[in-house]
């Protein structure tokens, strides 16, 4: 069993839970965890397997294996008990600018809602999902 603490962490991956187009939940996570949260394909509430935990406790579960459990808050909890949309942000122009809950996700790209992106570059400089020549001019 791990928790938020165990799968948080610089050099891996910034990933989104989406509702509704709502960007409610983002984290960088340690590269070892991402494919738990966006491979799995059912996530089950097993709280009660787990009286001592104050927040919710999740199984992630792929093709009838138990991948995982997961102890971690309410509101993370009741987030992936909902069934989002996870995206990973290196992969969007301006994803690296989002910060839930002030961006929504239109199906193809990331609006930031607090701040004009005007003069931001909408990729980290050598991302492999850049356009071929995005960095060529600067």
């Amino acid at each position: 069993m791990i928790n938020d603490d165990n799968i948080y962490g610089s050099g891996g991956n910034a990933i989104v839970w989406i509702i509704d187009g709502e960007c409610l939940y983002d984290l960088p996570v340690l590269k070892e965890y991402v494919a738990m949260f966006t491979e799995s394909d059912e996530v089950l509430d097993v709280s009660e397997e787990y009286p001592d935990h104050d927040g919710i406790t999740v199984r992630f579960v792929k093709n009838s294996e138990v991948v995982e459990d997961f102890q971690t808050s309410e509101y993370f909890g009741s987030i992936l008990l909902s069934n989002p949309q996870i995206e990973d942000l290196a992969k969007y122009p301006y994803g690296k600018y989002v910060i839930s809950p002030d961006a929504t996700f239109d199906g193809e790209k990331f609006i930031i809602k607090d701040r004009d992106l005007s003069g931001y570059l909408a990729w980290n400089v050598g991302s492999p999902y850049a356009p071929a020549g995005y960095f060529d001019n600067i």
